[in-house]
């Protein structure tokens, strides 16, 4: 496994570029909770300000996610902006440390003069995971009275419209209007 990490002596004043290669279980994530299919490739830019270290860049890879409409898995390519700054952990629950989280900078630690960019990295992955994903644009999802999956099938179900809820709130207004 490829350590994600950069010395922070190593870091020129003009900043310092770096790529890493990793795999999801490297990052600490399981193939049950999110299955990363392909390699993460991150390519980094390592700036370093007094005792504070910017990373930006970028990082890409595919994951294995199953289509909230018509159940059916599929890789999805990924493709995410990677910025954050790290603070020595001494430093982290500083006034500065308020002061970057408020203007909504991800703010990490680093500890030994060492950034290490896995929990970034981790965390990037994560949240980058649609709530609902879909298998592509225009998923038709399963037929609601057969069940079978609208994009291979066309099933000859004819979908019955459903009423509002508060149709039975009518019948009975309108029941109590009657026995007035």
């Amino acid at each position: 496994m490829q350590r994600l990490a950069v010395e922070l002596s190593a870091i020129p004043p003009e900043g310092i570029s770096r790529a890493f290669t990793s795999t999801g279980v490297d990052l600490g994530i399981g193939a049950s909770e999110l299955p990363v299919v392909q390699p993460v490739e991150m390519e980094c830019r390592f700036y370093k300000v007094n005792h504070e270290v910017v990373v930006q860049g970028s990082l890409r890879s595919a994951l294995y996610l199953t289509c909230s409409r018509c159940a059916e898995e599929f890789e999805k390519p990924l493709s995410v902006a990677l910025d954050a700054v790290y603070l020595a952990m001494d430093e982290l629950s500083s006034a500065r440390a308020n002061e970057l989280e408020e203007g909504e900078a991800e703010v990490y630690a680093y500890v030994d003069q060492v950034i290490e960019i896995a929990a970034m990295v981790r965390d990037k992955l994560l949240l980058a995971i649609p709530q609902q994903p879909h298998c592509m644009v225009g998923c038709k999802g399963l037929c609601p009275s057969c069940g079978v999956n609208r994009n291979v099938v066309s099933c000859l179900c004819g979908e019955a419209r459903l009423g509002s809820p508060f149709e039975a709130l009518k019948e009975l207004r309108a029941r109590g209007r009657d026995e007035e």
